[in-house]
């Protein structure tokens, strides 16, 4: 009788040493997991939160553009000499700095539908594995994002051919974020440009070009002359 009570408390020591030794392995595989887990997922929020606002940058500046009925004529006007040749290029500071007002609202307007950005990371990205038979299972997340939205006119010029140059008007879109995310908050600075409008300059490229891209709404006087000759 009394062998067999020993032989009970050693099998129980013996379980009971078993179940903390998993019990560790798996609370140090949980800690692991989660420091691995934590770089993983910060690079998929980044990921997702770019694809999301540059989504909306793009549709808010299309919708805008269209509406506005936008074109080349109404944002900058040519001057000529006598033989014809352009000499100058000057962009409309007041229909600048309105297309510029109105696809900034939008875009803040329908990023405020993306306040909380869902994503899914696989688990085995957390060991650097990203095979495709491998991508579950997957873990899900839900980041919330707030973001400032700033804008400015850029020109392009090009060559078109023999005597023509083509101009493109661009509005650079900068889409700062601010990522609440697992393991703190983290920043994600994302740049969209698209064509506002252009048109193929026929002659000579012109002497001066008179932009006002980086003007605010508030200082209308903010111009500069590039490359102007006398």
């Amino acid at each position: 009788m009394i062998h067999k009570r020993r032989n009970v408390r050693i099998r129980l020591s013996r379980t009971i040493i078993f179940v903390l030794v998993i019990s560790l392995m798996l609370a140090s595989f949980t800690v692991y997991l989660d420091y691995r887990l934590r770089t993983v997922v910060k690079a998929f929020a980044k990921s997702a939160v770019k694809t999301v606002v540059t989504d909306c940058a793009n549709r808010a500046s299309y919708k805008v553009l269209n509406e506005l009925e936008v074109d080349y004529s109404s944002l900058a006007k040519i001057s000529r000499n006598e033989e014809g040749l352009a000499t100058t290029v000057e962009i409309d500071s007041s229909t600048a700095n309105k297309v510029k007002s109105y696809i900034s609202n939008e875009i803040s307007n329908m990023l405020a539908s993306y306040e909380d950005v869902t994503f899914s990371v696989p688990l085995f990205a957390a060991f650097g594995i990203y095979y495709t038979t491998l991508k579950w299972p997957k873990l899900d997340y839900t980041v919330h994002i707030t973001t400032t939205v700033v804008s400015n006119f850029k020109s392009n010029f090009q060559s078109a051919g023999i005597n023509q140059v083509l101009h493109q008007i661009l509005l650079e879109v900068g889409l700062e974020s601010d990522v609440a995310v697992l393991g703190g908050n983290t920043e994600q600075f994302t740049t969209t440009s698209f064509i506002v409008a252009e048109t193929v300059i026929v002659g000579a490229v012109p002497d001066a070009f008179t932009s006002v891209g980086h003007a605010t709404d508030e200082i209308m006087e903010d111009i500069f002359d590039f490359g102007a000759s006398k």
